[in-house]
């Protein structure tokens, strides 16, 4: 099995390096889906976590056996002193691009009371600072919205979930895939650089936590394609 190199970045500051297995542990969500990255290339990538500037990381993110926690609360700083963003603990994969196909992959859990929280997004637009947001809300046992909008999925707390999300950034559209069923596709508020984000940002409630594994970055490959 390859290995991908990966660097976990704290705060901006120091830099640790580990090694994530490229495939990761199948979840059960998976079996089954491999038309979404069927004629795909899995590519390597770096990140950084984002998590409130003025706390130790581990206060509001942990890494272990292949599985990121992310969690905030109300009133948490932003993720740098001079931002005037919500509170985020999140994943900033260094991917960024202006055109091509692109997909991200991996597998959610959402933590019952987790509200207002957008927990997956495709950032840069033209008419919009992101392309797409996955947004969590309480209602139907937790539903995952497009930004508020167009529900996706309903009765997603306490279990585990796959998302793909394909980016033809040169047609400007995004397709959205959970549990290997197409949910939506959008159109991704113009050309602009983008990259792929996971975890926490922004709270309604009281407390927001998500859990991510098996993350994955592919190119290149057939959009809107089961």
């Amino acid at each position: 099995m390859s290995f991908f190199q990966l660097s976990c970045k704290k705060n901006e500051g120091q830099v640790a390096q580990t090694e994530v297995s490229g495939q990761g542990e199948a979840s059960a969500q998976e079996i089954g889906i491999s038309s979404l990255t069927s004629g795909w290339t899995q590519t390597a990538y770096t990140y950084s976590i984002q998590t409130p500037h003025d706390l130790p990381q581990s206060d509001r993110y942990t890494y272990a056996s292949g599985q990121h926690t992310f969690w905030i609360y109300p009133g948490d700083s932003p993720h740098t002193p001079t931002s005037n963003s919500g509170p985020r603990s999140e994943f900033r994969m260094k991917n960024d691009y202006l055109l091509g196909k692109h997909q991200f992959e991996g597998d959610v859990y959402i933590v019952p009371g987790s509200t207002g929280t957008d927990v997956m997004q495709v950032f840069g637009g033209v008419t919009n600072a992101t392309s797409f947001m996955m947004k969590v809300f309480s209602a139907n046992n937790g539903t995952l919205k497009r930004y508020g909008s167009q529900t996706l999925m309903t009765n997603v707390y306490s279990r585990w979930i796959h998302v793909n999300v394909q980016h033809d950034a040169d047609n400007g559209k995004i397709y959205v895939y959970l549990d290997n069923t197409h949910v939506g596709t959008f159109d991704d508020r113009g050309q602009a650089t983008h990259y792929f984000k996971c975890g926490t940002y922004n709270i309604e409630g009281n407390r927001s936590e998500t859990r991510w594994k098996n993350i994955k970055y592919w190119k290149n490959g057939p959009i809107g394609v089961l």
